[in-house]
């Protein structure tokens, strides 16, 4: 990479300081300049009537037919003249340019109208061919066209801004991110938001000067003066930026950890220039040439052209870098960036001209726009294409979110919270929907987002397939589906209720699926049905149905113990339903058979679980191995207690009957 705008900006501040080559004895400040530098005879001479005499001389002539024969000049033409000239050669002259109105005193004012008045002279003499004094009010006028532009450059070189590397600013956020972030609203020093650094009274001067040399016939050195200075000075920001231009070349070869420090140089430069840099221009510029707009519209454009180059190319460069879509985001502040710059070039054109030179800019940072639009979109592209092609076949542990679905959902989130707008422009520029006449609640990004998650929805559902245990399949889709619906509501209702409450009936419906699959079997060990035996409870058959019943919730609580739930209104909502079906059920049957093994040794091996029991360990489902070990540990110590307690009683009752006791 080739380094950028290296040109001797250092030595600026020298040009038009000593453009004068006064040796140092002749030159004096402005407070130190009296009126000896004059010549005696001009001293006591009324220069109001003078000005006077010499408006109403010119408006004469611009009213003359007949500009063959040449006018008559009053002296006071010749003793106007020899005023100008006089405070050019002996007073002006001597002074530092910079510094020569530097008070604006009321022989300063008188100066710089006196100035006006004979370029007005100039234009109408200039209109007689004979005319003797035309000779002699152009010499002058070029001597105070030269004064002023060197006192106009000598202005324009006067300028207070931060140079230091922006790495080096005090306001750098940390040492790992070396750029601070930059909004509107917030600088890089103090003092940044004085760019471009000038005081109100020198640009209140130039504003004069400039308002003296255009229509004097001298706007291409007023025009180059400006451009020259104010290129320096742009020029001087963009360096603090120590961004590099990219190589065509490398850029392809680079890998994103070498290219990212890069592109990010780039982005805080684009988005400086649209917020602080360009505006500040354009503010300078429509203040110093206020009278003279369409003049600034031009060098405005002229002077934006080299920066803005630089960065319209900087970034087709990288958009060949072929980025994968994970770098998603650092393209959205990239399209905003650029889409910026153009914004804050199209707010310049004061004059309400679309300038050629205007036209042809914008539409180059136009065209770069649209290219990053449209990587933007193939990211998108991309995304789904990954989600379509992902082939991994191994089942997620417990059943819990997907990987893919909460790097897709979050992907999605973090780019709709951030640029919402600008993916809704992106997709509405970049896509043609084959289908216009489109309901006007569905936006062209809900369209793109449902795609993506609709092909989420067919992956996750070839996953589920995946598991062994149809029940944990149904969990796997739950979660994943859950996971979706909270997404999508936390975008601020980007699809729609109607689609939220679609999304709900499917992780409802696959809810029912896992209860049936799962517990329906297990309460036919609690039915009544066939325990009645010639209008009895048969024990065996009990015996039977409790050991079934005792093996199976075992065996579902040892399994499913270990699944995984992460949404807690879910996690709630299915242990809730689990505990409404079989908490029942097991009490009414334990309730009503307890009494045929009344007084048996072996009724704890059958009925193992009191239904406080059941409830509880229902309560630790799908809440990983650590805290199911825990519980099952308290359960069994609990059991064991019972346990002794039991036959603790049954020694004691034996020992009553043997007549120990």
């Amino acid at each position: 990479m080739e380094k950028i705008y290296s040109g001797k900006v250092k030595n600026r501040r020298k040009s038009y300081v000593d453009v004068t080559k006064l040796p140092d004895d002749d030159i004096t400040d402005a407070s130190d300049a009296g009126d000896d530098v004059e010549d005696e005879s001009l001293l006591h001479l009324d220069l109001q009537q003078i000005s006077i005499d010499i408006d109403q001389f010119t408006d004469e002539l611009s009213t003359v037919d007949e500009k063959e024969i040449s006018p008559e000049i009053p002296d006071t033409v010749n003793t106007f003249v020899g005023i100008i000239e006089s405070r050019i050669n002996k007073r002006y002259n001597s002074i530092q340019p910079g510094s020569r109105f530097a008070n604006l005193t009321e022989e300063d004012e008188f100066f710089i109208e006196a100035i006006k008045r004979l370029s007005k002279l100039k234009i109408v003499l200039g209109e007689f061919p004979n005319s003797s004094s035309f000779n002699k009010v152009s010499k002058v006028l070029q001597q105070a066209m030269v004064l002023m532009e060197e006192e106009f450059g000598a202005l324009l070189q006067d300028w207070t801004t931060p140079t230091e590397p922006i790495s080096k600013s005090k306001s750098s956020s940390s040492k790992s991110d070396p750029l601070p972030t930059l909004t509107p609203e917030t600088s890089y020093s103090n003092n940044e938001q004085d760019f471009p650094g000038y005081t109100e009274e020198n640009i209140t001067l130039m504003n004069k000067i400039a308002s003296l040399m255009i229509p004097a016939g001298y706007q291409y050195e007023c025009c180059q003066v400006y451009s020259t200075m104010r290129k320096d000075g742009l020029n001087e920001q963009v360096k603090r930026f120590e961004f590099e231009k990219f190589n065509v070349e490398d850029v392809p070869k680079l890998k994103w950890v070498s290219l990212e420090p890069d592109i990010t140089r780039w982005i805080k430069l684009a988005n400086h220039c649209s917020s602080v840099l360009f505006p500040a221009e354009r503010k300078l510029g429509e203040t110093v040439f206020s009278e003279h707009l369409k003049v600034f519209a031009t060098l405005f454009i002229n002077l934006l052209r080299g920066v803005t180059t630089l960065l319209v190319e900087s970034v087709t460069v990288v958009a060949t870098a072929k980025p994968k879509a994970k770098r998603l985001l650092k393209f959205l502040e990239m399209y905003v960036a650029i889409r910026d710059l153009g914004d804050s070039i199209d707010d310049s054109d004061s004059s309400n001209v679309k300038l050629e030179e205007s036209c042809s800019l914008t539409s180059e940072i136009s065209s770069a726009t649209y290219i990053i639009g449209q990587v933007v979109l193939n990211m998108f592209n991309d995304l789904k294409s990954s989600i379509k092609n992902d082939a991994n076949k191994t089942p997620i542990q417990g059943g819990g979110v997907h990987p893919t679905t909460r790097y897709v959902m979050n992907y999605i989130k973090c780019a709709f919270d951030e640029y919402q707008h600008i993916l809704e422009y992106v997709f509405r520029e970049h896509t043609k929907l084959a289908d216009d006449d489109t309901e006007e609640e569905s936006s062209i990004l809900s369209k793109q987002l449902l795609s993506v998650i609709q092909l989420l929805d067919s992956n996750l559902e070839t996953k589920s397939a995946l598991y062994k245990d149809a029940s944990l399949g149904y969990i796997f889709l739950m979660n994943n589906d859950r996971f979706i619906l909270q997404t999508v509501k936390e975008m601020k209702g980007v699809l729609g209720d109607n689609w939220c409450r679609r999304k709900s009936s499917d992780v409802r419906n696959y809810h029912k699926s896992y209860q049936r699959e799962t517990w329906n079997r297990l309460l036919q060990c609690l039915t009544q049905e066939g325990v009645q035996v010639k209008g009895k409870p048969n024990r065996r058959i009990l015996k039977e149905r409790l050991k079934n019943f005792n093996a199976m919730f075992d065996e579902i609580y040892k399994t499913q113990s270990t699944w995984v739930v992460s949404d807690d209104q879910l996690l709630s909502e299915i242990r809730v339903s689990i505990t409404a079906v079989v908490s029942p059920a097991y009490r009414s049957f334990v309730g009503r058979y307890k009494p045929q093994f009344e007084g048996a040794k072996s009724i704890d091996k059958y009925i193992k679980y009191q239904p406080e029991d059941v409830e509880a360990m229902i309560e630790t489902l799908f809440e990983g191995t650590e805290k199911v070990d825990n519980q099952m540990n308290s359960i069994q110590a609990v059991s064991t207690v019972k346990q002794t307690t039991g036959a603790f009683k049954n020694l004691l009752k034996s020992y009553k009957n043997v007549g120990l006791m």
